[in-house]
């Protein structure tokens, strides 16, 4: 799998403040770091630069324009990052962070990481919102903003409420289904800041139906018929080998932290629950599945493994 923290300008382009995030990467900064700060150690000091596509025909005698289409590349390095159509409209790292830097100023948001992925393709940063609270005594889960977007198509401008277990610092997707919890400005539209901030108006009451959807769940006794059924389910789309899918490491792997191996299964009311189940999940895509700590972070927040953690959220839920 290809590496994904940006390292092109000789360093990982990835800052955090606070304590080392789960993927433990990065320059430590401290909490009240100004946004130039926090954009130059992020390695997202660069603009990004558009210039026509040009061909060569053989009997021409000068390059022709290659009509509708234009290549993005960085200011810094230079380098290409990828083709796209003239409508395409480009979310500059400077407007990612600028976007934060207005919350942190209205207060009630703190910014925690951010960085580039992918040689600058992918961007994004990540706040916290105000104080967090208990699922069950002792487990309690954090709020978080997370904003990203890219620049060779691959992805929308995505901001979305996301959450964090303090315990093991897993990231659970908060959505619960309702879109309302995801942001998506198509890169066909122009992003406009003040426009996501008051659709994002509702994080608070989000968090709330969230906590009380987890409680819920943590009330709600999980036997091991009923793991199997739910892990066999939820893998079903991702299975591709020859084997069952209970003889799958991912299968194998959810069920021993499901029966007492997740961190935090110590805490009364997590181990054998629907909560407990969709930490076990959600252990295996943050701290293990994939190739690196690098890899998994992306993974984790905008591929493969954030399809899974939204997934299992819906199953235990439904």
């Amino acid at each position: 799998m290809a590496h994904m923290i940006d390292t092109t300008t000789g360093t990982a382009a990835i800052a955090y403040a606070g304590k080392t995030p789960w993927h433990g990467l990065g320059q430590t900064l401290s909490a009240d770091a100004d946004i130039t700060t926090w954009t130059r150690e992020a390695g997202l000091a660069y603009t990004v630069l558009e210039s026509p596509v040009l061909f060569r025909h053989p009997s021409a005698t000068a390059p022709e324009v290659f009509k509708g289409r234009k290549v993005l590349h960085r200011s810094d390095t230079g380098a290409p990052l990828a083709v796209v159509s003239d409508g395409y409209h480009v979310v500059q790292p400077a407007d990612v962070m600028g976007f934060f830097d207005n919350l942190v100023k209205l207060g009630g948001f703190q910014l925690e990481t951010a960085g580039a992925l992918s040689y600058g393709r992918r961007v994004w940063a990540l706040a916290s919102v105000g104080a967090g609270a208990d699922i069950v005594d002792g487990d309690t889960v954090k709020p978080y903003l997370l904003l990203g977007t890219s620049y060779d198509g691959t992805m929308a401008t995505v901001a979305k409420f996301t959450t964090v277990r303090v315990v093991c610092n897993n990231t659970i997707t908060a959505a619960l289904g309702d879109n309302t919890a995801t942001v998506r400005v198509l890169h066909s539209e122009r992003f406009d800041a003040d426009a996501v901030r008051l659709e994002l108006g509702i994080v608070a009451n989000n968090f709330e139906r969230f906590l009380i959807e987890s409680r819920r769940l943590a009330g709600v006794a999980m036997g091991a018929e009923d793991a199997d059924a739910f892990v066999s389910e939820l893998l079903k789309p991702y299975h591709t080998g020859k084997i069952d899918i209970s003889d799958s490491r991912a299968y194998k792997r959810i069920i021993k932290l499901f029966e007492g191996s997740a961190i935090g299964s110590d805490i009364a009311g997590v181990t054998g629950t629907r909560w407990g189940m969709l930490n076990s999940v959600t252990e295996l895509v943050d701290h293990e599945r994939g190739r690196s700590d690098n890899t998994r972070l992306e993974s984790a927040w905008f591929g493969t493994g954030a399809a899974i953690k939204n997934r299992a959220m819906e199953l235990l839920a439904a």
